[in-house]
């Protein structure tokens, strides 16, 4: 017997328990191509815990599309309505009107399955109805919508996930009605993340949350605030104000953060600037270990890191992140103010793209930190 025999052999003394876990790990296009093995490996497939249907490029015809989702019709019927543990939908190729039908059957027989994980990437138009079922699941726990386009037509008539703790959200219009929905209707809540997704809400408000990530969040309100913010221990935060937007009203995040152990705030030079007006709204920040500014450019920035020191009196890691249009750091202007007993930091990274006077930020910002932080334990630039 050779190796190659021995290999089979070691595959066909596996547990059928064992493999429908292997299985799982396919998408459900690769897992259904393991029928033709053997009679054994049939209907291994439709035993598996996760659906996973995964059409991701946009360059496949109408022939192709057309049998995939053929294909899920078939699968849908075939497996029934057995328990899932996971489902998930990647669509990046075109779809007609018609095959939107398809589509939101599939999520609504994923969701009749009972499913702890739901992930849904629907990449292009026309946009497709979320079934009303998806969000009034109560076995979900974590869930993803994503998609090219806003995903919400209209505002949804309800939503009750009693059991979710994880929600991310991507490339959709967020306005103060579907936030408050979200947020009222998820009350165990443990993790939200909005993807590039233009921020028409003016608050959040959340006593459960404790992660907050905003990746290339666009606030188009006239003020942001975070209330009841007292279970939050990680904000990654990355905004930025709409070209179209005014604002008439201070940021209050400073004010908002009372727990946080971890943060990262890379804002753009508007909301730098609000944040200096929200300075006086600071907290004492005794938790905060870790933080991450950016993007610094001018001294006026600098006002924004000796908040933090001074309201961070157990800081132990600060990372500053400085832009390609650094001016003047003000040096003499920090050596005219008096100094404050932060006691000592861990680590101090300073990132400077690459800019003809990158040497010269970099030793400005260590003899500005001298002046501000009795100890500093190691300096990294990057």
């Amino acid at each position: 017997m050779d190796g190659r025999d021995l290999a089979i052999d070691r595959i066909s003394d596996m547990p059928d328990p064992l493999l429908t876990q292997i299985l799982s790990l396919l998408t459900t296009e690769e897992a259904f191509r393991t029928c033709i093995l053997s009679k054994r490996w049939t209907d291994l497939w439709t035993s598996t815990d996760t659906l996973d249907f995964d059409f991701g490029s946009c360059n496949f015809g109408y022939e192709r599309r057309n049998r995939f989702l053929r294909f899920i019709q078939g699968v849908l019927n075939r497996r029934g309505f057995s328990p899932l543990d996971k489902f998930k939908l990647r669509w990046k190729s075109h779809l007609n009107r018609s095959d939107c039908g398809i589509v939101e059957e599939c999520i609504s027989h994923a969701v009749a399955c009972m499913p702890r994980l739901i992930y849904i990437y629907i990449g292009t138009k026309p946009i497709i109805k979320l079934p009303d079922s998806l969000l009034n699941c109560g076995s979900v726990k974590e869930m993803s919508l994503l998609a090219g386009y806003s995903l919400f037509e209209s505002q949804p008539k309800s939503i009750n996930l009693p059991s979710l703790k994880k929600l991310e959200i991507g490339h959709t219009y967020i306005n103060d009605d579907l936030i408050e929905m979200f947020l009222l209707g998820c009350p165990v809540l443990e993790e939200l993340a909005l993807t590039c997704c233009p921020l028409m809400f003016e608050e959040i408000n959340s006593n459960v949350l404790k992660k907050l990530t905003i990746e290339r969040g666009c606030l188009e309100t006239t003020s942001f605030t975070l209330k009841n913010a007292s279970s939050l221990v990680t904000a990654d935060l990355d905004i930025s104000i709409s070209y179209y937007t005014y604002y008439e009203d201070e940021l209050n995040l400073l004010g908002g953060l009372p727990n946080v152990t971890s943060l990262r705030l890379n804002a753009s030079r508007n909301v730098l600037r609000l944040l200096n007006k929200d300075i006086p709204n600071c907290l004492i920040l005794n938790n905060l270990k870790s933080l991450e500014l950016g993007v610094l450019e001018t001294r006026y920035d600098w006002d924004l890191v000796v908040c933090f020191l001074q309201h961070s009196p157990n800081l132990k890691k600060l990372v500053l992140n400085f832009g390609h249009r650094v001016t003047s750091l003000g040096k003499k202007h920090y050596r005219e103010k008096n100094s404050f007993p932060h006691e000592f930091l861990e680590i101090m990274e300073i990132r400077v793209l690459e800019t003809r006077v990158k040497k010269e930020i970099e030793e400005t910002v260590v003899e500005i930190m001298g002046a501000l932080v009795k100890t500093i334990g190691k300096t990294v630039t990057l």
